[in-house]
């Protein structure tokens, strides 16, 4: 397969993953009501098949769909099989995720996975910080622009993890609702999660922007 029919055969999986996604996301505004009145163990078994289907496209049509677009634009890239399929195990992990995690560590509440996870997450924070800086400190002046938006984005990514622990956590308290309900948080977590929803927006836009950067100025 030459490059010509691997940039063809990566805009055609782009284009089958927006759709996917975009079935996703219509599914989830067809089956919203139903889900907010019954939840998704009753609703799944009022309406059977349909029932299933549609939830679990809404639930894994946006993973799915995403991952046919990364794999198929990866390929654009790669000539190597064992590569391709060594990325497919990666986002088929990735994009089952909410149901491998769950089987590996429980349903139940952990302060000690929670705890875990949070501190692993600040010491490789740590060490991405420290790495962009020896990186973008090796780039010529002139093409720092795209590391440096796409390293504004990871700080909004970052700064969006600290709120979502709250959200979770304390101390809105949104994982022990008898909690939140006792001490009046529901208003606070909804704020917390206003701004998780800002930072994560500008945070890929930003990283957008850098890739989109980086690639006009030839930078990998």
């Amino acid at each position: 397969m030459n490059q010509a029919e691997r940039n063809r055969d990566g805009r055609y999986a782009l284009g089958i993953g927006a759709i996917i996604m975009i079935a996703s996301l219509v599914t989830g505004r067809f089956i919203q009501t139903g889900l907010g009145t019954h939840g998704h163990v009753v609703f799944t078994d009022l309406y059977g098949f349909s029932g299933w289907a549609g939830f679990l496209l809404f639930a894994f049509g946006f993973p799915l769909g995403l991952s046919i677009s990364a794999i198929g634009l990866y390929r654009t890239s790669e000539k190597s099989w064992k590569h391709t399929i060594g990325a497919f195990v990666v986002v088929l992990v990735a994009m089952l995720s909410t149901v491998i995690i769950p089987l590996l560590f429980g349903r139940e509440q952990s302060a000690v996975f929670f705890g875990t996870g949070g501190y692993l997450m600040l010491l490789v924070l740590l060490a991405v910080t420290w790495l962009w800086g020896k990186y973008r400190a090796r780039l010529p002046r002139e093409a720092r622009a795209g590391t440096d938006l796409k390293g504004a984005g990871y700080l909004c990514f970052a700064v969006a993890t600290w709120n979502l622990c709250g959200i979770g956590a304390m101390p809105s308290f949104a994982l022990e609702p008898e909690r939140m309900i006792e001490f009046g948080t529901r208003e606070f977590a909804t704020g917390q999660m206003k701004a998780v929803m800002v930072l994560l927006l500008i945070g890929w836009v930003l990283t957008a922007l850098g890739y989109y950067r980086s690639c006009k100025g030839k930078v990998q």
